[in-house]
């Protein structure tokens, strides 16, 4: 069992400083984007925080507020499909997309929006999980935008369980072809309460993180959102295609940290290595003891990969580095 959390003492956004906007992109979709201000005179940088699927912003906060006490300005957003932004298909808990590439349009709208290049620097861009991925998309793209990355535990490849991964490619392409594409991939479904048990859960082995990222669903359940259809299992897939070519990561030439969790079933860590050593400059640390949620584990763990992620920062502060 997970233990109770207080939703008195759940973060929010404007309590940890930040403000919110909810832009309509040029297809009509509302997308919810946050801003957060540095906690220090000097500002250190900006942090673009790209979140996983199924997330929304509230389940960073505790991450975020790490962010800007050590300096750094945030921005991030729901992506569209999930938190408080626009869904995308009738049945609100399923995550759903055509394409990865709309993800990519919203981004692009976000950096206008926010004038990211015009904010302090250096420009820090993090993703974890799905985006993880799409941070590698957005690297290729905006080559000169970003200085540095972190990507925890991303989405380099997919866990497909007994499914040999073109098995897993082929059904997706198939339920797509017949017009299965909103329904559900098996072995998802809903939000429901076989999310919510603790014991054996692939996200943290923290019991009270794992119970606030339930408690902030139960305060505001628009947020909920189960497992994925066919669509965005199609779509991830041939976004990882695309990308986990040499010739497409070789264009990315920023320092890169790879932060990947020991017990990790539902990301490939196989994958993450391939990308790594494809990378043109990039670390790769296996965290020790950890689960997906790298930055939601038990605090000695989360210290573990601070220190990691706080001296890859500091070599970008130190000119001789």
């Amino acid at each position: 069992m997970s233990e109770a959390v207080d939703p008195g003492t759940l973060p929010t956004v404007e309590g940890t400083g930040g403000s919110v906007d909810f832009p309509v992109m040029p297809d009509g979709v509302r997308i919810r984007i946050a801003r957060f201000p540095a906690r220090t005179e000097s500002p250190a940088g900006t942090v673009l925080m790209l979140p996983g699927f199924t997330e929304f912003i509230e389940k960073a906060l505790e991450s975020i507020g790490e962010l800007t006490a050590r300096g750094y300005g945030v921005v991030t957003l729901d992506w569209r499909g999930q938190g408080l932004s626009d869904r995308l298909a009738p049945n609100r808990r399923m995550g759903h997309i055509a394409d990865m590439g709309h993800f990519l349009n919203d981004l692009e709208e976000m950096l206008r929006l926010t004038r990211f290049n015009e904010l302090p620097g250096p420009h820090i861009l993090y993703g974890h999980s799905m985006g993880g991925h799409l941070a590698l998309r957005a690297m290729h793209d905006h080559p000169g935008l970003f200085n540095r990355a972190v990507l925890s535990a991303p989405m380099a490849g997919i866990e497909t369980g007994a499914w040999p991964k073109y098995v897993a490619y082929g059904l997706a392409r198939t339920a797509v072809g017949l017009g299965f594409g909103q329904f559900y991939v098996p072995g998802t479904g809903p939000y429901s309460d076989k999310y919510r048990g603790f014991e054996g859960n692939p996200l943290t082995s923290d019991p009270v993180r794992f119970a606030r990222i339930h408690a902030q669903i139960d305060a505001n359940p628009e947020v909920a959102l189960g497992g994925p259809s066919y669509e965005w299992f199609y779509s991830a897939l041939r976004s990882l295609k695309l990308v986990n070519r040499p010739s497409y990561l070789s264009k990315i030439t920023i320092p890169v940290l790879i932060l990947s969790a020991e017990h990790e079933w539902i990301v490939s860590n196989a994958a993450q290595r391939k990308v790594a050593a494809m990378l043109p400059d990039c670390r790769l640390v296996t965290c020790a003891g950890a689960r997906h949620e790298l930055l939601l584990e038990r605090d000695e763990v989360r210290r573990a990969v601070w220190a990691e992620i706080d001296g890859f920062l500091a070599e970008g502060d130190d000119p001789s580095a």
